[in-house]
């Protein structure tokens, strides 16, 4: 009894345990359940739909609209559409621009048909086709105009609004060009290289595909002379098909202009403070000798505008900077600014640009002539100003880009929308269309909106020529839109290539340099490099510079001079790829050290140089700073200024000589007294033995050994015979005979 409140609260403790885990659990699954799937599509469910013929729909003809639907994060199911046209057409383009957007204020549709759009997987796409027939009554008896068409799915909540348009087939044909740029995407270098141009201009490359769209059409071209540029400086290293798509290019009979090289920026370079735009220099640098050593095909591929000059055989023959640009026969003094971009300011500068025999010509959109005209022959300041239509040319800048078909059709209805729109304001003045700059555009994409402008009913083909010969009117220009980054910007990179042409005077041909440099500023400035993209072009490209700038300097550390003349051995560092003459500017902090002020250096390219700048110390021991600097030979200071440590220590000259000439001494004296004690040895030796040299009884003269007389000092008394030297056995009382070494000298000496 007494464990059973214990055993209670056990189990009930186990119980909570267990319930906690029990909701724990669950709630884990939960969340683990919500995270999408990494492979699951997060893009939402889109519906488009696009109306067939490019919206046109003329009396008697059934309707037909493509509905598709992209699939959301999870499966669909098959879901109901509708397909709704709205009974009064829209008044003017506000309203079809609002319209398009999603605003359906003041527009009322009336249901027309149904259908549904099968179940698909997450990101993928379900098509149906809706469509009305030529007897229904909704499409019986509607005038000419632009009307509303909404197709809705909603049991999803979606909805696609397109346009329908019934033409006015009476009255004149309205004349309408269309402007296409044969444009690159934008680049940091200053040309395409090989292995891009070979991509561009295959058979399915961005290039190619351009010249396909425009191929058969009345469009005018605006060709970025940087492209034939890039193919003609590799000469015959150019890629085969780059060379057909220049010819092919070349042989077209299309209306065109030049863009700015690299289409760049015009109006931010007039506000950066320039009186007209920038043009290349010099392409030198982008040409290789062994690629115009012979014929080269791609400079063939174009008529050169001047005779090249006669060149030695074998030597290679280089076209011209005009000859690199050419486009073929185009018309001057064509400006297509950004849409904008252009004030009244920047058409009057380019506008004074132009001669009377070819005028300057600026293209404007619509959107900035004040009061909205949309006649395309105008005029600002008496400078010719075609205006193009700003809607149209949005709607086919969007369909060009859409790889999509059904979102493409319905860029195109709006398009057509916009044209009629454009034909009912103007009457029968003449419409301007461009198809904005665009990269990644496909073949199918471009042709398909190059061909709306030729089909487009009450429109009659022209050219921007055409138009801009037209009487124009006078009009006024709004307040442009000033990007005010992208000024500084290019004032900056404007100050960097006059810092530039000053280090480039340390080269034999300058415009090696400054010619790369002007063609890279033009590049970063393409209008197409926008936002962050083009900021960090210019950061890239600044930063690029900065290196160049610092690719020639010194190479040095402090010296030490054990003589008091011998030279400085500095190196000059060279990573250009050319060869440079620079001039090194030695300057000593103490007059008691003597030095070459200037020594002309012409270091290698890609190398470090060696040199000798001679130096006479004035101080027997001592330290000297001297300040190195390389300058051009037109005297602009080139790299960083150097400052070294010059150590003196000219007395070891002295001591070291001093030390030479006492080795020198005693060598030369060691030599003598070896000579000298050889000699005396060689006379000390004794004579061969003769008679002459011994007694009568055979014993040997005590001079004959060659020593002389023994001291008697050193003769042991017990080796004297008392008798020796007696002849005659004389008395020993007798006196001793004379031993002086005189006489013994003259009695063995004959």
């Amino acid at each position: 009894m007494p464990r059973r409140p214990r055993t209670r609260r056990l189990l009930a403790t186990l119980a909570a345990f267990a319930v906690v885990l029990g909701v724990a659990l669950p709630a884990s699954t939960a969340v683990a359940d919500a995270t999408p799937s990494p492979s699951a599509s997060a893009t939402p469910a889109t519906l488009s739909a696009a109306p067939a013929a490019n919206g046109i729909l003329r009396s008697g003809d059934a309707l037909s609209v493509v509905t598709t639907l992209t699939a959301g994060p999870s499966s669909a199911v098959s879901t109901p559409v509708a397909l709704g046209i709205g009974r009064d057409p829209l008044a003017d383009d506000a309203a079809l621009e609002r319209w398009l957007s999603g605003d359906a204020t003041g527009v009322t549709v009336q249901q027309v048909a149904t259908g549904s759009v099968d179940a698909a997987p997450a990101g993928a796409q379900s098509t149906t086709t809706l469509s009305v027939a030529a007897t229904d009554a909704a499409l019986a008896g509607r005038a000419a105009g632009v009307y509303p068409v909404q197709v809705t799915a909603a049991s999803v909540g979606l909805s696609a609004a397109t346009v329908i348009v019934v033409p006015a087939d009476t009255g004149a044909q309205t004349p309408i060009a269309l402007v296409v740029p044969i444009t690159a995407a934008p680049l940091t270098r200053g040309l395409l290289t090989a292995n891009e141009l070979a991509e561009l201009t295959a058979v399915d490359g961005a290039l190619s595909a351009q010249l396909d769209a425009v191929d058969g059409t009345g469009a005018t071209l605006a060709i970025d002379p940087a492209i034939p540029a890039a193919i003609r400086v590799l000469g015959s290293s150019a890629p085969p098909t780059a060379v057909a798509w220049l010819q092919r290019l070349l042989s077209l009979p299309n209306d065109r202009f030049a863009l700015q090289f690299g289409d760049s920026d015009v109006a931010a370079q007039l506000r950066a403070g320039l009186s007209a735009p920038l043009s290349p220099t010099s392409l030198q640098t982008y040409m290789a000798a062994a690629d115009f050593t012979q014929p080269a095909p791609a400079v063939s591929a174009v008529s050169t505008p001047d005779p090249s000059p006669a060149s030695t055989p074998g030597q290679p023959t280089y076209p011209s900077t005009a000859t690199l640009l050419d486009i073929g026969t185009a018309t001057v003094n064509v400006y297509w600014p950004s849409t904008g971009s252009a004030g009244s300011d920047t058409v009057a500068t380019l506008g004074a640009l132009g001669t009377a025999d070819h005028p300057a010509h600026v293209l404007v959109p619509s959107t900035s002539v004040a009061g909205g005209a949309r006649q395309a022959a105008a005029a600002v300041g008496g400078v010719s100003t075609p205006v193009y239509d700003a809607e149209v040319s949005r709607a086919l800048a969007d369909a060009a880009g859409q790889n999509d078909a059904t979102l493409r059709g319905s860029s195109l209805a709006a398009a057509q929308g916009y044209l009629a729109m454009a034909r009912a304001a103007t009457g029968e003045q003449p419409v301007l269309a461009v198809l904005d700059r665009g990269t990644d555009r496909s073949r199918v994409s471009l042709r398909a909106t190059l061909g709306l402008i030729a089909t487009a009913p009450g429109f009659a083909g022209s050219r921007l020529a055409t138009l801009a010969e037209l009487p124009a009117s006078e009009i006024a220009l709004t307040e442009p839109t000033v990007d005010d980054a992208r000024v500084s910007e290019v004032s900056a990179l404007l100050d960097d290539e006059q810092v530039v042409d000053r280090f480039a005077t340390i080269l034999d041909q300058p415009e090696l340099l400054t010619g790369r440099e002007r063609a890279e500023v033009l590049q970063v400035t393409n209008i197409s490099w926008t936002g962050d993209a083009a900021r960090k072009a210019v950061s890239d490209h600044r930063a690029a510079t900065s290196t160049t700038l610092d690719s020639v300097g010194i190479l040095s550390s402090d010296f030490r001079l054990v003589s008091s003349s011998a030279p400085l051995r500095p190196w000059v560092r060279n990573d250009l790829p050319w060869p440079v003459t620079v001039v090194l500017s030695v300057r000593p902090d103490d007059a008691r050290l003597r030095v070459q002020d200037h020594t002309t250096v012409d270091a290698q390219a890609s190398a470090n140089t060696r040199v000798e700048v001679p130096v006479e110390a004035r101080i027997a021991n001592g330290e000297v700073g001297v300040d190195l600097q390389l300058f051009s030979p037109t005297g602009e200071p080139i790299g960083q200024p150097q400052a070294v440590d010059v150590e003196v220590r000219a007395e070891w000259e002295s001591i070291g000589l001093i030390a030479i000439i006492v080795l020198v001494v005693a060598f030369l004296s060691l030599g003598v007294v070896r000579t000298v004690a050889r000699r005396r040895r060689a006379a000390a030796a004794p004579p061969e033995e003769d008679h002459d040299a011994v007694d009568g009884v055979g014993n040997k003269d005590p001079d004959a050994d060659g020593r002389g007389d023994a001291d008697p000092d050193d003769a042991d008394p017990s080796d004297i015979d008392p008798h020796d030297g007696d002849p005659e056995g004389a008395d020993p009382d007798a006196p001793a005979a004379d031993t002086d070494n005189t006489d013994i000298e003259q009695e063995t000496r004959p």
